[in-house]
């Protein structure tokens, strides 16, 4: 194969002078006879873009097609009524290419295309909706004479839209809920959650990547269009290499020549083309007697190293239901061979240093012993669809023996495996079936259960050994009573919260004059004035013996100094001389003559009181 510019082929004939411009691009279908693979999902497309008026518009209901008679599995019910059609599968394999195509075989319909490179946010969508609420848009100068037509609404990598545009997906639903113009997404993810909420308005058609065979024929068809020739082998492994990606392998052998063919740089990533699905399917079949090289099944295998052993485990012997039976010896011992080497391999699974090891003991070479050309399709492991209802299971078993361990000896392991359960479900519904709720609600309540016991915990012990739940067939009404007698019970069970009582004014008043009339007491502080003004009249005589002794008390209780003095480290009162407290000192403080006293903060919390005559502060300003 000459390089790419070379004007000789093999032969030395003048190959004609290439074009420019991408191959992709100059070799893409013209029509939907060109397109290669995915005869029946281009067919689904058509007729659903067919029926698309009549579906909407006039009310057409469309039957599913009943399943034929070989077919092992039933498919799901497809939503052939939907206004709008989801095309999803690997890149490069024509998605885009059949819905123009597609689109173009309808002379009703116009083109309106958006992808990636257009702005796709919410606010663009509902502008877009709310101009196409009529279902037609004017085309001006047309050269057919229609001013009117409708539009056929492309969204190409719709899975690209919850990266940037934000709210466009949500938008998407809604317009699709609503048009009146036929509306086809397109995506490579499939398994993107925002595509899986689309996918289920949507008719959903799922591509597939053609055979190896199809898509070599065409890229030689390509080559020698350049005047190139190529075997057909070489170009088999290169699109085994590039993972059937049509316009990938354009493109290598365009811009890269010969060296794309022969070189390993080209290939694509095998996480890439592959899901654990399709790695099982090539490890347990054989393809003309022959299996993918060793390199090619440790890539299938690290695609996701917990679940490939589970899926060769779940599927190696569906691969002898189709085999001769007079072989039967042999084939057992495969699988035998094949079992403990599982076996062994799922000891060594969760040890990373061996793990290289494991991959060959417990899937490569299992998948080997038992490959057969019979096998198709391999089937999800049920041991994970069990392992949730199980771990369920498990943690509701644990929360019913803590509730109950006071109540009985037996662990949480032997709660399970014994008929401890069994009596005491029979104990506890037993009152249930003759009408005596308040009685099954005190046994409950006695044990710590609650009605979740009849519903949710007993009915995980009870339904894999097949006995009989008899909650079900109590009446709705002595259940409902059930309900109701434990809730009283368990709001009787709790601790009454403390009640704040109001702040009675009389009680108040009766005690300060209680107060007053003994000479205070510890609690005189507690009196204000307030309330001593609003207290019953008494007598002047009264009211200075009562004044009288509220202040000898206060000045007992502040002994370091009178009232309103700190008696903190930075206090100086206990500096002053301490005069015994008496009537007669307390009537000298009282007839006392008023100073000025005068408080000085000087870097001290705590104040300090000076007296001060009026001639040291009227001095300096008699010069004045």
């Amino acid at each position: 194969l000459p390089p790419f510019g070379s004007a000789h082929g093999d032969s030395g004939a003048m190959a004609p002078a290439p074009t420019a411009g991408p191959w992709a691009d100059r070799y893409r279908p013209k029509h939907l006879g060109e397109v290669i693979g995915n005869t029946d999902q281009v067919r689904k497309l058509a007729e659903w873009l067919r029926d698309w008026d009549d579906v909407v518009f006039k009310g057409k209901v469309k039957e599913q097609k009943a399943p034929e008679a070989w077919q092992k599995f039933i498919p799901a019910p497809e939503n052939l009524m939907a206004r709008a059609c989801l095309v999803s599968g690997p890149p490069g394999i024509g998605k885009t290419t059949t819905c123009t195509l597609i689109a173009r075989c309808s002379p009703k319909y116009s083109i309106m295309e958006f992808n990636a490179s257009d702005a796709r946010s919410k606010a663009i969508i509902d502008n877009l909706n709310n101009s196409l609420a009529g279902g037609h848009t004017l085309k001006f100068n047309s050269g057919n004479g229609k001013s009117i037509e409708r539009s056929v609404i492309i969204m190409d990598e719709c899975d690209g839209m919850a990266a940037g545009d934000k709210g466009g997906t949500v938008a998407l639903k809604k317009m699709i809920q609503t048009t009146k113009n036929p509306i086809i997404c397109i995506c490579n993810d499939r398994s993107d959650a925002g595509i899986r909420d689309l996918a289920s308005i949507c008719y959903d058609i799922k591509f597939k990547r053609p055979d190896n065979a199809v898509v070599a024929k065409r890229i030689k068809h390509v080559m020698e269009s350049e005047g190139k020739k190529v075997e057909l082998r070489t170009i088999e492994a290169v699109v085994e290499a590039c993972g059937h990606d049509i316009r990938h392998i354009i493109n290598q052998t365009q811009f890269f020549g010969a060296a794309a063919l022969t070189s390993r740089e080209s290939a694509k990533d095998t996480q890439v083309m592959m899901n654990p699905f399709e790695a099982c399917e090539k490890m347990l079949s054989l393809r003309g007697g022959k299996m993918p090289a060793l390199a090619k099944r440790l890539d299938m295998f690290w695609l996701d190293p917990e679940l490939m052993p589970m899926m060769v485990q779940e599927n190696y012997l569906k691969t002898f239901e189709k085999r001769n039976p007079r072989k039967g010896e042999d084939n057992l011992m495969q699988a035998a061979k094949a079992a403990e080497l599982i076996a062994f391999g799922d000891m060594m699974a969760g040890n990373w240093e061996v793990q290289g090891s494991a991959s060959i003991i417990s899937t490569i070479y299992p998948a080997f012993l038992t490959a057969d050309e019979s096998f198709t399709r391999p089937s999800f492991p049920i041991w994970l669809q069990k392992r949730a209802p199980m771990l369920k299971a498990r943690r509701l078993v644990d929360e019913l023996h803590s509730k109950i361990r006071l109540k009985t000896t037996t662990s949480s392991r032997e709660f399970a495996t014994s008929s401890y359960h069994d009596l005491l479900y029979k104990k506890l519904v037993k009152p249930l079936q003759y009408g005596a709720p308040k009685e099954a609600a005190a046994l409950l309540f006695g044990f710590g259960l609650t009605r979740e016991f009849f519903t949710d915990q007993a009915t995980v012990l009870r339904a894999p050994l097949n006995l009989e739940d008899f909650y079900k067939k109590v009446d709705g009404k002595v259940k409902s009573q059930l309900h109701f007698e434990l809730n009283t019970l368990i709001q009787e069970a709790k601790p009454p919260e403390p009640v704040k009582r109001k702040r009675d004014d009389n009680a108040n008043e009766v005690a300060a004059r209680k107060r007053r009339a003994s000479g205070g007491g510890a609690g005189g502080d507690d009196v204000n004035d307030a309330n001593m003004d609003e207290s019953a009249p008494l007598s002047a005589e009264e009211q200075a013996d009562a004044r009288r002794k509220q202040m000898i008390a206060k000045k007992k209780l502040n002994k370091n100094g009178p009232v309103g003095v700190s008696s903190g480290a930075g206090s100086l009162s206990s500096w002053r001389p301490k005069k015994p407290v008496t009537e007669e000192s307390i009537r000298e403080e009282n007839e006392k003559k008023p100073l000025m006293i005068m408080k000085y903060l000087d870097g001290h919390t705590n104040a300090v009181r000076r007296t001060v005559h009026m001639k040291d502060i009227l001095e300096p300003w008699k010069l004045f």
